[in-house]
């Protein structure tokens, strides 16, 4: 593994690289309609899932671990669903897949800090099963604000940095996804207005 220290921090360059292809493509994923974004979503968090098993060698990754797979299984379970069956992800798949989540990392928490992944990844998975689109980048910006705490809680100033990035592109997703929606609206509203006969 290749190391530099910069500012006090002993630092992973591997992980770092592979940290910041992850944001880049998470933040590209947080622009698309819903079924580019569980796509794309999907391998970022295998990047990021890339990016723990490099740092494992470094510190306890576990729960990351745990996550990033959970998270994967999810989105594609949801692309799935949506493709072939036409309709959201069941509660009940939800559920059990948060049910092995926290039954695999439930062993590894301790402080207060080392519960908010797994909190953060229950809340955003059930904002997931809804089908409106806007509740679920509501719940990627819960997600990414509450990881941005989490990384500031343990002192993970390059993550601070990552999530701030993340954050921004969420708003940004959202902002896009509701003037897009809006003008979809607009344009309905214009087609039903049929002209007066002369």
């Amino acid at each position: 593994m290749l190391y530099v220290d910069w500012l006090g921090l002993h630092i992973n360059v591997y992980a770092q690289i592979v940290g910041l292809v992850g944001m880049i493509v998470l933040v590209w994923s947080y622009q698309l309609k819903k079924t580019g974004f569980l796509a794309l979503s999907s391998v970022a968090m295998a990047i990021f899932l890339a990016e723990s098993c490099i740092l494992a060698a470094d510190s306890d990754t576990f729960t990351g671990i745990v996550l990033n797979a959970a998270a994967i299984v999810r989105n594609l379970l949801m692309l799935f669903c949506l493709k072939k069956l036409r309709r959201e992800l069941p509660v009940w798949a939800a559920i059990c897949l948060l049910a092995a989540a926290w039954a695999a990392c439930a062993w590894k928490l301790g402080g207060w800090y080392t519960w908010l992944p797994p909190v953060l990844q229950t809340v955003y998975t059930l904002f997931c099963v809804s089908k409106r689109y806007t509740l679920l980048k509501t719940g990627a910006l819960i997600l990414e604000s509450g990881n941005l705490v989490y990384n500031a809680s343990v002192g993970a100033y390059i993550g601070v940095f990552r999530q701030i990035v993340l954050v921004i592109g969420v708003i940004a997703g959202l902002i896009g996804y509701l003037r897009a929606s809006g003008r979809k609206k607009c344009a309905a509203k214009a087609a039903q207005i049929t002209p007066a006969a002369d």
